[in-house]
């Protein structure tokens, strides 16, 4: 049986793209089942910071003349334009 685990905005299965799989290194997956999920839920928000800094640092360095707020409200709109492409009905996260 075939599961899907996302589903499109429009409610089209999303089938994994089995093109896109990467290995993990044996020792890392080892580590990831070793950690509760509280734990692995953790490194997902750490990785969401991350990913915000760096889109931060970017939206600086190409705009060093605007204030905090500016930056942050490109923070915000580049996070929404990444969230909209993941969610868009026939649109794969990559494109």
């Amino acid at each position: 049986m075939v599961r899907y685990l996302r589903v499109h905005a429009c409610g089209a299965p999303v089938k994994p793209d089995i093109d896109r799989i990467e290995a993990v290194d044996d020792e890392i997956a080892a580590s990831l089942r070793a950690m509760g999920p509280s734990n692995r839920l953790e490194l997902v928000f750490q990785a969401e910071r991350f990913a915000r800094e760096l889109m931060r640092a970017g939206a600086r360095n190409r705009h060093p003349e605007w204030d905090e707020a500016e930056v942050e409200k490109e923070v915000a709109r580049l996070w929404a334009a990444t969230e909209a492409r993941k969610n868009t009905c026939g649109t794969s996260p990559a494109s």
